[in-house]
């Protein structure tokens, strides 16, 4: 055997035994938690809201809290694996336009975020949606209550909000306010939306339980368009935003995904560093209900987290 031979012979054996590595799969929190019982003792939970504790104590947990007499609890429809109750906003169309609970975070978060949330959208209320969703953002200084200030553009040093909701039902798409965002009609800004041609793209479906997750990566440093978003439907991804990805153009305050075209630049979500994730709204908006007609929602299983959640875990 010649020293070519000897040389030939390791190469053999490398290339033979040589085994792919196999996927990894993404760690859900819930994966740890059976029905979501212990998921708030979590380390990297931040907040967990099951609504299991009696209206009065729920309400204590939140600074602003609109229509609570409205609010109600139901432990038999629930999402499937829950053990806890669902809280269900009614609004009364010739009194009022539905409720909310929102929560401040003082301190805020500077960095990647995760939320769950489970809602049901009752058929009865098609062609009645507004804003019927749980919100995440921020507001610099933070504040007690939402203050949203819906068609005012620019803002990065002050506001972001960030929703998955129904966007001419049964579309599902998300409804983001930063400082970049694109303006539409009347040159006003009002929520981007970001999923249209998403091969992914999930619809509401009337009267199920839907399980929504939204991966908020906030960029740093401020001046960087380095800023992240991902949102999950019934644990399916539906879209993904970042620095280079997808491809797409503006189409004025719509973003449609289209791999013939450039890429994303990614979200400057903030100016300003001081603005920071502080903020939840759990929000039940219907201001188009008739005079003696009324209309519902429902939530249930919230957590607030450092890393993926998932859906229940059964």
């Amino acid at each position: 055997m010649n020293l070519r031979h000897l040389l030939f012979i390791p190469l053999i054996i490398l290339t033979t035994s040589f085994k792919p590595l196999p996927y990894a799969k993404t760690v859900a929190i819930s994966d740890k938690y059976l029905n979501d019982i212990g998921i708030a003792q979590d380390p990297d939970v931040l907040f967990a809201e099951n609504f299991n504790d009696g209206i009065g104590n729920i309400i204590s947990r939140y600074s602003d809290v609109k229509n609570p007499k409205g609010m109600s609890l139901d432990n038999q429809d629930v999402p499937k694996g829950s053990l806890s109750p669902a809280i269900k906003m009614t609004n009364d169309g010739s009194l009022n336009d539905g409720g909310h609970l929102y929560k401040q975070f003082k301190s805020g978060f500077d960095s990647t975020i995760y939320l769950r949330y489970y809602v049901k959208y009752p058929l009865s209320s098609k062609g009645y949606i507004h804003h019927e969703s749980v919100w995440i953002g921020g507001y610099n200084p933070s504040t007690s209550y939402p203050n949203p200030r819906a068609s005012i553009c620019g803002l990065g040093d002050q506001r972001i909000s960030i929703a998955y909701e129904p966007v001419n039902a049964p579309a599902m798409d998300t409804y983001l306010y930063w400082g970049d965002m694109k303006p539409g009609a009347g040159n006003k800004c009002y929520g981007n939306d970001m999923i249209n041609g998403s091969p992914t793209a999930r619809k509401l479906e009337w009267d199920k339980w839907m399980c929504v997750e939204l991966m908020i990566k906030l960029n740093n440093p401020a001046s960087a368009y380095n800023g992240e978003l991902k949102v999950w439907q019934d644990g399916i991804e539906v879209g993904h935003w970042g620095p280079g990805f997808p491809n797409g153009y503006w189409n004025a305050d719509s973003w449609i995904n289209d791999q013939e075209k450039p890429p994303f630049q990614g979200f400057r979500w903030r100016t300003e560093p001081n603005l920071k994730l502080n903020y939840l709204w759990i929000e039940f908006y219907d201001d188009t209900s008739p005079v003696g007609q009324s209309h519902h929602i429902k939530f249930a299983n919230l957590v607030l987290a450092k890393k993926y959640i998932g859906p229940i875990k059964q």
